[in-house]
């Protein structure tokens, strides 16, 4: 067996893999990296490639598959909440790109036949993809989130993004118990988390101060997951938060599918309770009446969350809080370390307070190590995090086991 990366070798962005069984490849996801401008995609021209295994939403997974659907004709297997978020975030990128200028490197017609390809699959459901016998199992990173398991002549497990403790929103991941090579994350493999009652604690302090200052606090972030999450976490302030973004139609879509959630009917009500910014005068307005905004883009690389930021950004009492991953070189990752917000088409200062929480949807280097306990491999490759050769060198150490951090392009045999 061999697995060539496409990407998401030594960072976070554009996870692409190709996992490869007596000469038939199943592509793992097929993602963009968003930042720096222009997005970059994997290079999948040319790849023997038999079926494609989609295991979430999010665009650095999703965001180049329908590249694949130029020249290739193949089965798309996916979960049905993550079909519908996919499509929702393409589309988005899709116009993003074309706004910008930098368009997209595949046509309206390589979507349609991806959309014609979608196979849709339950967790833990036995299906056929090249040579191999696949399930998903619930990876507990977004809702729909999946971790893949490939059983050819060995077993793989592509944790894809994972996370082993509980939230508001969803369940922690199920694990197998026993495999021959796991693909592991490694976006925190260097750090470990905070306690997450503590950051959030934190979070609604800082959105309390700023309500009884009569600020605005500002909350980039993710469309998918992240959003939802922190409604549940500001649920006694709904009726003050505004929600604004590709978030609107994402929690749509998620509500429609309740058994991906762990207590949907908390995030029901607080949906019926906050406002739902629809409009230009809406957005105006929601400074003034629902002044906590949650709003995309979560790196604030694009979205409602930028004209906020700039009708705020002269409030010192104003707060700008972020709760998610910021890539290096993101526009949020940037305003953080220099109070500058910093686009290729504009730049200004920043004089709001601005303040990171970690209450992320990844496993910590802890949760990593309980994972590779648990499923108790003979071969790890890690992808998907900025210090993944430093982390194999440790897994290898640890464990007394194979462990790689190839390059994008490289191939290992398993």
């Amino acid at each position: 067996m061999k697995i060539k990366l496409l990407g998401s070798g030594d960072e976070v962005g554009k996870s692409c893999l190709i996992v490869s069984d007596k000469s038939k490849g199943v592509v793992l996801d097929c993602g963009v990296k968003l930042q720096p401008e222009p997005p970059t995609y994997p290079r999948v021209a040319g790849e023997d490639i038999n079926a494609l295994i989609l295991s979430h939403a999010h665009l650095d997974h999703s965001g180049a598959v329908p590249t694949l659907y130029r020249k290739n004709k193949i089965p798309a297997f996916m979960n049905d909440v993550t079909f519908e978020l996919a499509l929702l975030l393409i589309k988005d990128s899709m116009k993003v790109g074309q706004k910008q200028g930098y368009g997209v490197p595949y046509s309206k017609n390589d979507l349609k036949r991806f959309v014609k390809s979608a196979k849709i699959v339950n967790y833990h459901e036995k299906f056929s993809a090249g040579n191999f016998r696949c399930s998903l199992y619930p990876s507990g990173h977004i809702p729909g989130s999946s971790s893949v398991m490939l059983q050819g002549s060995k077993k793989v497990f592509y944790t894809s993004d994972i996370q082993t403790l509980e939230s508001h929103l969803l369940n922690p991941c199920k694990l197998p118990d026993k495999v021959d090579t796991l693909v592991i994350e490694s976006t925190y493999s260097y750090k470990s988390h905070p306690p997450r009652e503590i950051e959030e604690k934190k979070l609604v302090a800082a959105v309390e101060e700023a309500l009884a200052r009569e600020e605005a606090a500002l909350i980039p972030v993710f469309a998918v997951g992240r959003a939802q999450e922190i409604l549940l976490i500001l649920s006694d302030y709904a009726g003050k938060i505004s929600l604004d973004g590709m978030a609107k139609g994402a929690s749509e879509i998620i509500m429609s599918y309740p058994r991906y959630l762990k207590e949907p009917e908390k995030l029901r009500k607080v949906l019926k309770k906050v406002n739902f910014v629809r409009s230009q005068k809406d957005r105006e307005d929601a400074l003034k009446r629902n002044p906590i905004i949650i709003s995309s883009a979560g790196m604030l690389g694009g979205g409602p969350a930028i004209s906020y930021l700039r009708s705020i950004r002269k409030r010192p009492e104003s707060k700008v809080l972020f709760c998610g991953f910021l890539v290096e070189e993101s526009p949020g990752r940037n305003l953080i370390e220099t109070k500058i917000f910093k686009t290729a088409e504009e730049q200004f200062d920043v004089h709001c307070d601005v303040q990171r929480f970690e209450m992320s949807a990844h496993a910590d280097r802890s949760g990593l190590f309980k994972i590779i306990e648990k499923t108790r491999p003979e071969t790890v490759v890690c992808v998907h995090g900025e210090h993944c050769r430093d982390f194999a060198k440790e897994i290898s150490s640890r464990f007394s086991i194979n462990a790689f951090a190839p390059k994008d392009g490289e191939e290992i045999r398993v």
